[in-house]
């Protein structure tokens, strides 16, 4: 299992120049390949290879103008070529977008691979020969996992920040650790909503934090003394870093919130059951799109499905068309009627009182749990969540199984298995 840790560096005056000087060739490098390939197409209409690009960097180091490119580490400046290659290739083949060339004003970054990472000592890193006895800082945990996991660290990614902070994104193949005691026998559907941020089917829910809307008139302020300050001037340069450090103690802040509700919703579910929201859609919506993208749907559906991964939970999706709100969770009346704005409402049919996002968390783990018992053959079982029998066997347990009758035993048992062992 890949697991990457973020740390960030404090770098002397010394190793601060020395990073510059890096992070600059390995932008030089691909804005200089980027540019030869799109002047190769349009006068040739030929795609060059990554052979053709180190034959062309090699050159460029011979030259008396471009000799600094020669102190890079050249294993950094390889995956600069590494990098705009794999740009180009998902511009084809996953339509991403076409590869852009790099501002160091807008962060900027550079991949080590293994030979050129030296190890980790403590509280210290070291990189290449030049960059060696690295002061940073993280949390214990990941302390101890860095220096324990020396031998299985796979790459290291330097980012700066717009603020000027420098960050390093170490990647480990951590062997995937079993989490006995996360193992629980409940299960939970969770609504996203704007007025509260998550709902449980159990009643918790998570209110929305707001972090841009409630530091708006800052925020404000901080852009206006960027505009208005002179183009090129150190004054713009300090106003803007200014208004970088805040959006970056904003970003961090939903951060931490937005892992603490998925750390406390993983310790309490096995199951988890949520809709697959097509975001980009919702975004379209121009009298929502501004509270929907402050809620970063996209970044808590990511969060929780990796760190589920890594704690043998289950993660089930319903469909997005399905009427979750408009359900009643009682009796099963859906209310054609109802209304974005109606918080609660009175089914007609069973007289039962429901809080809009309440009941709707209700009605997605029921529809997961019907989806699920269709899937592995079940005509009217009853889902629940049972500890294996092995204990010695640790992703077993807790791991999900139905309750079926005897007659169907013979027909279902394979597709039980078969879901039990993923």
């Amino acid at each position: 299992m890949l697991k990457a840790i973020k740390i960030r560096l404090y770098l002397d005056a010394m190793q601060e120049q020395e990073m510059s000087k890096l992070l600059g060739s390995c932008r030089f490098v691909y804005n200089y390949c980027l540019g030869q390939k799109i002047d190769a197409y349009k006068q040739n209409k030929a795609s060059l290879s990554m052979s053709d690009l180190n034959k062309k960097v090699i050159l460029l180091k011979n030259t008396e103008e471009y000799m600094w490119l020669k102190d890079a580490h050249s294993k950094v400046i390889q995956q600069s070529l590494l990098n705009l290659d794999s740009a180009y290739k998902n511009f084809f083949r996953e339509k991403r977008g076409f590869p852009k060339f790099k501002n160091k004003r807008n962060g900027d970054s550079c991949r080590f691979p293994v030979d050129a990472i030296s190890g980790v000592k403590g509280n210290r890193f070291n990189l290449t020969t030049k960059l060696k006895d690295i002061l940073f800082k993280c949390s214990v945990r990941d302390e101890k996992i860095l220096n324990k996991n020396q031998t299985d660290i796979k790459s290291a990614t330097l980012s700066k920040t717009k603020s000027g902070n420098f960050m390093l994104s170490v990647l480990i193949d951590k062997k995937q650790g079993t989490a006995l005691s996360n193992a629980t026998n409940k299960m939970a559907g969770i609504d996203i909503g704007i007025k509260d941020f998550i709902v449980d089917s159990n009643g918790k829910s998570f209110e929305n934090i707001k972090t841009n809307r409630n530091n708006k008139l800052k925020l404000a302020k901080l852009q206006r003394q960027v505009s208005r300050k002179v183009n090129g001037s150190k004054n713009r340069d300090k106003a803007r870093i200014r208004l970088a450090k805040f959006n970056n103690k904003l970003t961090n802040k939903k951060q931490y919130y937005l892992h603490s509700i998925v750390n406390e919703l993983l310790n309490e579910n096995q199951i988890i059951a949520i809709e697959d929201l097509n975001v980009k859609g919702m975004m379209s919506n121009h009298k929502l799109a501004k509270s929907i993208q402050e809620l970063s749907i996209g970044e808590f559906f990511r969060i929780l499905k990796y760190k589920a991964d890594w704690q043998s939970k289950t993660i089930l999706t319903i469909d997005r068309w399905f009427a979750s709100s408009k359900i009643c969770s009682n009796c099963g009346y859906k209310n054609k009627n109802l209304k974005l704005t109606d918080r609660e409402w009175i089914c007609p049919q069973c007289g039962t009182k429901h809080n809009r996002d309440h009941n709707s968390a209700k009605n997605i783990l029921d529809e997961a749990i019907k989806d699920l018992n269709t899937q592995i053959g079940l005509s009217k079982p009853e889902l629940t969540l049972v500890e294996s029998s092995s204990m010695d066997d640790p992703t077993r347990n807790g791991v999900l199984k139905s309750i079926y009758s005897k007659k169907q035993e013979d027909k279902t048992a394979k597709f039980v298995n078969e879901f039990v062992d993923k």
